[in-house]
């Protein structure tokens, strides 16, 4: 009773309305069922658009396996390997020879060490940056890769290259213009005056090659009138550009080798000096990744200088566009290495002193007479690039 209000129950009218109940409910179970039914279905839809449709399965392939990711690493692996016996052999050394046939799993043996080994940050690094840096720096180096034209066939074609962008040369620097950078940083968050130095050195070298290497691809863009690293390489499928680029050849070679840091280049971490510079600090795996880094830098600018000046994937007509790529790249590399284990170490003042004083006006040079020759030679320079 309520308010004197005697309250009914209907009992009858309950048990009529209990059919309804349970039919609500059961729409209700069958409503979160029918929602995860269609989530796992559109899940299981997403990823059989993304990865087995051929097109997406294809590019995924391409990023992955060959040419990308797996490809790379595996190539970088090599790679460490070929310079440590060349070294070895220009310098009358054996080089490694103990782990594995000719010590090619020396590598193998250096990670496993490495990665063992303890991680010591030291107490003044700023901890988050100085774990977050190495292994942005090893992104940032094989991001440019997916520029690469291995293929004479675009990759919008199906062609064996990542992505074919018209502006691909713009961004393949810019990536690698953030490379000091990341140096620096490190150096800086590390806390110690021996990576601040190498930091600062690393900046240096920049700033004195990143000027005339990137005037001499100027060239290239300008007589394949593009922006894109795949048409430049295809544009050279008549003559190649180091036939008449061979002075811009050569700075952006040595350009590059000053870049990466390496002999005789090598004052950002100079042993003898300042420990190793802006790496001083890093062990374990933050060390490996700076290591890998290096090398990759090394790989890339081998990679740019055939697909900039040798013609990229063009060359022997029976051998197909990758195989012709890659033979490029491993006489290329082989030179990276030669002329960067022939010479002393110079100074930071005379690093600027010759890519400023020596570099600079033979890259410019050599761009001023192509443009000359394009503009008053047509007759003679368009035949030759394969147009008219």
């Amino acid at each position: 009773m309520i308010g004197g209000v005697m309250l009914q129950f209907d009992f009858f009218a309950w048990l009529a309305g209990i059919p309804d109940w349970i039919l609500g409910v059961l729409k209700w179970i069958y409503g979160i069922f029918s929602y995860v039914f269609h989530w796992i279905f559109n899940v299981f839809t997403w990823i059989w658009t993304t990865i087995f449709i051929p097109k997406n399965f294809m590019f995924l392939f391409r990023a992955v396996i060959f040419p990308g990711l797996i490809f790379v690493v595996m190539a970088l692996i090599w790679a460490v390997w070929f310079t440590r016996k060349l070294w070895g052999r220009i310098q009358d050394r054996r080089g490694p020879l103990h782990m594995g046939k000719y010590g090619g799993l020396q590598l193998f043996a250096d990670a496993i060490k490495l990665i063992g080994k303890e991680t010591i940050i030291p107490d003044k690094a700023k901890r988050w940056m100085f774990r977050f840096l190495p292994g942005l720096l090893l992104v940032i180096v094989l991001l440019p890769f997916a520029f690469i034209p291995w293929d004479t066939v675009s990759a919008v074609d199906g062609g064996w290259a990542i992505s074919d962008l018209n502006v691909s040369l713009v961004l393949a620097f810019a990536f690698l213009t953030a490379v000091p950078v990341i140096a620096l940083l490190a150096g800086w968050v590390s806390g110690s005056k021996y990576t601040l130095i190498g930091g600062f050195r690393a900046a240096n070298n920049q700033f004195a090659a990143e000027i005339p290497m990137i005037i001499s691809t100027i060239g290239c863009a300008f007589l394949a009138r593009s922006l894109s690293i795949f048409d430049i390489s295809m544009a050279q499928s008549s003559l190649w550009f180091a036939i008449l680029l061979p002075i811009n050849l050569a700075t952006f070679l040595v350009a590059a080798i000053a870049s990466v840091g390496v002999f005789p280049f090598d004052a950002p971490v100079a042993d003898s000096e300042i420990i190793f510079g802006w790496r001083t600090e890093y062990t374990g795996i933050y060390f490996t990744l700076t290591y890998f880094a290096e090398f990759a830098e090394q790989m890339l600018y081998s990679a740019l200088i055939v697909a900039l000046f040798l013609g990229g994937p063009n060359g022997l007509p029976f051998l197909p566009g990758p195989v012709n790529f890659i033979i490029k790249f491993l006489i290329t590399f082989f030179f990276f290495v030669l002329v960067s284990s022939s010479f002393q170490r110079l100074r930071q003042d005379q690093i600027v002193y010759f890519c400023w004083k020596y570099l600079l006006p033979l890259a410019v040079l050599n761009v001023i007479v192509i443009m000359f020759a394009v503009v008053y030679l047509p007759g003679l320079m368009l035949p030759l690039l394969g147009v008219g």
